[in-house]
């Protein structure tokens, strides 16, 4: 008892959460939340995306993850921002031998749908980091890393399949890819901790 005294509220509370997590047995290396972060000058944002989302080939080259995202902002400065809560992470290979005359690079796509877009919009958000050939080894994989440079290219009136649109905005960017922690699962189970103590203390006290 006097040994329970001692310890300090957080210290009890963190080995309490360590061995609730250990208990229920949670596995968090099923899945994982990344958020893809670009910096430019005059402009900045960030995506986040789970991936474990199950992607949809429309070529050996291509691969779109529908709903795969979340949780973007893409801050333009003057040209506008553009925020929301759903989107769709694709990668992109254009090859030649598709058919697609576009240059030949390694693309990381955000794109938001007409129908996910807030407000409600007409027109799809489309944003191109486009890579050096061969950046993601032939892989069209949902991407867990990208070289540090990309050329962005944004979209905002796409009007599939008919036009692309306006280009808003073009330029180099420093991008990163950063897994993010589990949401609120340790502070929960400190949280459990700090009341079992609590509890504790009291019945220690009467």
């Amino acid at each position: 008892m006097a040994l329970l005294n001692q310890l300090s509220l957080p210290a009890i509370s963190s080995v309490v959460a360590l061995v609730m997590s250990a208990t229920l047995n949670i596995d968090t290396a099923q899945a994982a939340l990344y958020k893809f972060s670009f910096e430019g000058e005059g402009v900045n944002g960030y995506f986040t995306y789970d991936d474990t989302t199950i992607g949809f080939a429309d070529s050996p080259n291509a691969t779109g993850y529908f709903e795969g995202g979340n949780d973007y902002k893409f801050d333009l400065g003057e040209k506008g921002v553009f925020q929301g809560t759903i989107g769709n992470p694709i990668v992109f290979l254009p090859r030649l031998e598709d058919g697609i005359t576009a240059p030949e690079t390694d693309d990381f796509l955000w794109e938001v749908l007409a129908s996910q877009r807030e407000p409600a919009s007409p027109f799809a958000f489309v944003n191109y980091f486009h890579y050096p050939k061969g950046s993601f080894k032939g892989s069209t994989a949902i991407r867990t890393t990208v070289p540090s440079t990309a050329i962005l290219d944004v979209y905002p009136n796409v009007d599939f399949p008919n036009s692309i649109g306006n280009l808003l905005y073009t330029g180099t960017v420093q991008t990163r890819i950063e897994k993010v922690p589990e949401p609120a699962l340790l502070p929960a189970l400190l949280g459990v901790g700090a009341w079992f103590i609590f509890r504790r203390r009291q019945k220690l006290s009467t």
